[in-house]
Formats: structure tokens, sequence, C-alpha cells
């Protein structure tokens, strides 16, 4: 390794390019942490220039350490450029700061000192054809500060090199014209930043591995995230630095979407990670578990290419759950999502891994169950997601791999595995238990949950009716009101004493008080009085839940209606979750 002392800016003097391999992290800097700190240091180091009598007086200020290494000939036979382990952030936002200060003396009437900013920007290839110095193999980064350093609109919508653009150039501007020489403050900046903005450059000699040098620089900076650590894991058993084609086909484009960025990516592959090894995997153990799987699989003869196929594929159902656009998996997985029941991931990854050998009709018939599981847990308001993640990886995964591996019935083993719980905390809940729940008792359900109930039971109904599946959203509404407003509308029949009102409170909080309507009632329609609320639900009969209520009660909704209802809906409910019969 060889070093050196220069500037960032001097880096940018020639026409080297500077690549960002695909191992690295995406652009990550911000104002609170990066910006603003640093743009302070480019002001003080720029006020003592204005003030020194020879620059030479003026310390130049430390930015750290930027570790490169050089590239190999490139194809097209333009200088070899170099590889960047670390500092990429520094350099991006370098190259982000030259054009921010060149649009800012432009704007300031200083055409001459601009040119100097802009021109360290670019690398010239050809004639009317020119490079940014850094290149960054990330498609988003990439495309980002392309739009940036070329003025055009973006769309990315949370671009943020843009928000990094957008500060440093209006700070700049307001620096500019607040002194009376406009001109000498630009170029006083652009020595600060030439001359005085230094950095220790540290050149990797080839022998040395550019993903463990950075893995290891960076584990001492801000950490990097689990699936950055998977990620360059990936490319440096794929050998991949800035080949985009074979980097597309160990690390899917999709990953660099929003909805990965935003933590999708460490539970995803703790998830996928819990469903291979069949046991649980927390985020924060995923780089060293993925390690461990990487070798596991290249000591039976399979490489990379073969792990991160069967992950991308993993992935792409992941996705398309979570957007309820994964057919074979609804509606079971829309429900389990819609109760933040995400423990279950795991087991609807290995059920639809293709190397488990599970076929369609039972990887369908062990989703239900574990829904049905699941959902009289919810409904029996008993313990759910604690249970629910140790039941699912301990125990369902070991039995379903069990089963493969003996060629019996996937289905059989997990309703075996579920009935054969015996500890009272994660019993599978009776049908004795879930009717007493809903008929005899107010129900505890979060509004999430209980609406999933809801329009489960809907679509049992339907179905039991011979009707078409609901064809437009539906929104859940109380069919008698709370408050002073229940008391006044709905009166309580008799002498309306403490205990009768304590009982009206419950009964407002029975199944058999909710329903589904096609529009959110106004506050005025779901306060009014029955025979005029009825007229109004009269709209949503095409619902089969309202519908049997209008039918049922034409002229009076009364506690007692709710306690017929409920135990109705409680008898629909079992319906609904079957309890699976004896082998």
């Amino acid at each position: 390794m060889k070093s050196e002392v220069t500037t960032l800016a001097a880096m940018m003097e020639g026409d080297e390019e500077y690549v960002i391999p695909h191992f690295q992290r995406a652009y990550a800097w911000n104002q609170e942490n990066q910006w603003s700190p640093l743009w302070d240091d480019i002001v003080n180091v720029t006020n003592a220039i204005a003030e020194a009598d020879d620059i030479v007086d003026v310390p130049p200020h430390f930015m750290g350490p930027v570790v490169i290494q050089e590239r190999g000939v490139h194809p097209d036979g333009r200088p070899p450029g170099y590889i960047v382990v670390d500092g990429q952030q520094r350099m991006t936002t370098l190259l982000i700061i030259l054009k921010a200060l060149g649009d800012a003396a432009a704007d300031c009437n200083q055409p001459q000192i601009s040119e100097q900013f802009l021109s360290k920007i670019w690398n010239e290839i050809a004639l009317n054809q020119k490079t940014a110095k850094v290149r960054h193999t990330n498609k988003r980064d990439s495309l980002n500060l392309r739009a940036v350093l070329r003025g055009i609109d973006s769309t990315d919508a949370d671009n943020q090199m843009y928000e990094c653009y957008d500060f440093f150039n209006s700070a700049a501007v307001t620096y500019i014209r607040r002194g009376n020489d406009p001109k000498q403050r630009c170029e006083n900046l652009l020595t600060a930043l030439k001359s005085k903005m230094q950095t220790a450059l540290l050149l990797l000699d080839a022998t040395e591995q550019p993903n463990v040098v950075f893995e290891t620089l960076n584990g001492r900076a801000e950490p990097l995230s689990p699936f950055e650590l998977v990620k360059n894991t990936i490319m440096y058993e794929g050998r991949v630095i800035e080949d985009d084609q074979k980097a597309g086909l160990l690390w899917h484009s999709r990953f660099e979407d929003k909805w990965w960025q935003e933590g999708k990516m460490d539970d995803f592959l703790a998830d996928w990670l819990t469903a291979r090894m069949r046991r649980r995997i927390t985020p924060n153990r995923v780089p060293m578990e993925f390690r461990a799987h990487t070798q596991e699989a290249k000591a039976r003869g399979r490489n990379i290419q073969y792990v991160t196929d069967r992950m991308n594929r993993a992935a792409k159902i992941y996705q398309d759950v979570h957007y309820d656009e994964f057919r074979d998996t609804m509606p079971a997985s829309s429900r389990l999502l819609a109760m933040r029941l995400t423990s279950t991931l795991p087991v609807i990854l290995w059920l639809w891994d293709d190397d488990n050998g599970v076929i369609r009709r039972e990887r369908q018939a062990c989703l239900r169950l574990i829904e049905n599981y699941a959902i009289r847990r919810v409904i029996a308001n008993l313990n759910v997601s604690g249970v629910m993640t140790n039941v699912m990886t301990n125990g369902l995964l070991p039995q379903l791999s069990q089963a493969s591996d003996e060629g019996e019935s996937h289905s059989k083993a997990i309703a075996h595995a579920l009935k054969a719980i015996s500890i009272d905390a994660a019993r599978w809940p009776t049908d004795d238990e879930i009717f007493d729940r809903l008929y005899k008792n107010p129900h505890e359900m979060s509004n999430p949950r209980r609406n999933v109930v809801l329009e489960a039971l809907e679509g049992q109904l339907r179905r039991e009716l011979g009707m078409d599946a609901l064809d437009s959203k539906a929104y859940p509404a109380m069919l008698m009101p709370g408050g002073e407003i229940g008391e006044t509308n709905y009166p309580i029949k008799g002498s309306g004493t403490a205990n009768q009102r304590q009982r009206r409170e419950q009964h407002l909080k029975y199944i058999g008080n909710f329903t589904l309507v096609r529009r959110q009632l106004s506050s005025r329609d779901n306060n009014a009085a029955w025979r005029e609320k009825a007229q109004v639900l009269e709209t949503s009969d095409s619902i089969a839940l309202t519908k049997a209520v209008l039918d049922q009660n034409p002229d009076d909704w009364t506690d007692q209606d709710i306690v017929e209802r409920s135990h109705w809906m409680a008898s629909l409910t079992l319906r609904t979750w079957p309890y699976p019969e004896n082998d």
C-alpha cells in the first residue's frame, strides 16, 4: 500500500476515472451529519485564506482518507483509472460541491471562476462527449449523480444527491453575496478546495482484496447494514468489481428500489436465511449466517450464482406477497400481513422454495392451517406475535423439512405439529373458546385485525350464498354508535341503571355490532337513529353481512340484537376457520 497527502480537488485535475464498485454502499450522506459540518469546514478555511497575508500560513483541513486501487485497462483504451475502496461518500459529495459552487459563481456573475469549478467534474473522452470523474456502478446512484451534474430533472423523487446540491448551492450563493467582493470570495472558495481540503490517498496494490478492505474500514466508521455486508460478500465471491451484467445476475436491480432500501432488505434476508437454515436468524446475524450458507453451498460444489439465484427468486415472492400480487398465497398471506404476523414469512418462503419439493395444493393447505392457527389466537385474545415466532421457526420449519425427507404430507405434518402443542400459552384455540369469545364477550382486537376478520367473514358468507367475491373495497362500521349519542338514539330498555349502561358499553364491542359498508359513513349517518341509519345502510346491501342485518332488523337495533348477531357471526367464524379434523 502506498500513501500520499493530496487534496480531493487535485485528484480531479487529471483525466482519471474513479469507479464506485458494486460492493459499495449507496450514497447516504445527509445535511445534519455530513453536509453542514463539511460546509462549515470549507467556510472556516476560506475565511482564513481571506484574512491571511500569505496562503502558506493557512493550515490545511484534513477530510479523512481515500483508499483506491488501480483498475485494469479500460476496454476503449482510456486511462485505467481507479476503484474507490473507501471514501466514495466524500468523493461523490465533492463532485456535487464543485457543481453547486460552479453554478453559484455563475449566479453571482463570475463565469470564469464558475468554469474553473465545473471543469473538474468531467473527463473529455471524445469530441462533445464527456463522463463524470466519479462513476457509480449502482444504477440508482449513477442516474441520480448524472442528473445532478447535468442539471436535469431526476426521475427519483428521493434523490438525496439533489438535496446535497441544493444545500451547497444555496449556502454558496449566500456566502458569496454576503461580502463586498463576490469575485474574491469565489476565488477564495476555489483556493480552499484546490489547496487546503486535504486527504490521505492510500493506493492498494493489486494483491489486496478491495471489498475486504472496504468492510474492515467501514466497520470502524458508520456501520454497514446487514444487506450491505451481504452484497459485499456476494460481489467478492462472484469476483465482481464493475461488470454490470454479472453484478445484475448476482444482485437483482429490484434491490435498489426504495421499497427494499427502507429496511425490507434486511428483513427479507433474515427471513430467507431462516427458511433456508430452518432456525431463527435475526437481522444482526445475517452477514455471518449468509457467509456460512455460502460456504456450505461451496462445500457441496455450488457457487455463489446458485445461492443468489435462489435468493433472487425468493425476493420476488417476498415482494409480491407484500404487494398482494402473489396469487398462490392469497388471501391467507394478505390477512396474516394485515395482522402484522410477519413471523409467518419464513414458512411461506420455505413452502414456495422449489428446492423443497412441495406441490402447490399442499403449499396452500399448509398456509391455510397457519392462518387458521394465527387468527384463532387473535380472536381468542391470546399472545400471537411472540408465540408465532417461536412456533413458526422452531416448530414448523423442522417439521416441514422432515416431511420432505420422509415423503410425508406437509399439511398433515403442520396440523399434527400445531395440534400437538402442549404448552397452554401456545395452544390452538378450540371451537368452544372461539365461540364463547365472540358470542359472550367484547372482543379486544385492534381495528386492523377486526377488519381482517370482518372481510374474511364476508367472503365466507358470499361463498355459502353462491355470490361472487366482493369487487371493491369495503369499510368497517358500527351498527350502534357509542357514548351519549348511542344512549339517545338507541335507548336502553328498562330503567337504564348503571349496570345496564355498563352492559351497553360491552355490547358495543361485540363482533355483532360491526359490519361492512361500501363507503365510509359520515358522522351524521353513523350516529343517526336506526330507521334513518338503515336507509343509509341500504346503499351497501350488496354486502352480505350488511344485507343480513337489514333483512332481520328493519325497525330497531337493540342490545339483544347485538348479542344474537354475535351468536350468528361466531358460528360463521367457525365455518371460516374450521378446526382441522383428526387424522
